[in-house]
């Protein structure tokens, strides 16, 4: 049987996600609340972090409570990735979606020295 080597860039992009999160929730400053999204963004010269979240103000009359909006995530087929991270140093380097359900989308990551710096923070 032949060996098989699998080599994924997902772990070190993971790893950088759960570097940044604390510090752009902790330090961040809070850019959008309203429509579909809550944008927090922290800027350090040169980084630039974006964490999104989701968010729904409740229209007149909508339901508040967490079984209605369970019912309401139930009609879609397929959750949404509702959770991002974005990690910019002059260009995008990193964008990371996930959601309450574990997976994870790696949508981009540009491997360089910046890693090791990021989660140097």
């Amino acid at each position: 049987m032949p060996l098989q080597l699998i080599s994924s860039s997902d772990d070190r992009a993971l790893l950088i996600r759960d570097r940044v999160l604390p510090l752009v929730r902790e330090r961040g400053t809070l850019q959008t609340q309203r429509d579909a999204v809550r944008l927090t963004e922290l800027r350090m010269p040169p980084w630039l972090f974006r964490h999104w979240t989701p968010f729904n103000e409740l229209n007149a009359g909508e339901a508040a409570s967490p079984g209605y909006r369970r019912a309401v995530e139930r009609q879609r087929s397929r959750p949404e990735l509702v959770y991002g991270l974005e990690v910019w140093l002059a260009a995008r380097m990193l964008q990371v979606l996930w959601s309450d359900d574990g997976r994870v989308e790696v949508a981009s990551f540009v491997r360089g020295a910046w890693e090791d710096a990021a989660l140097a923070l």
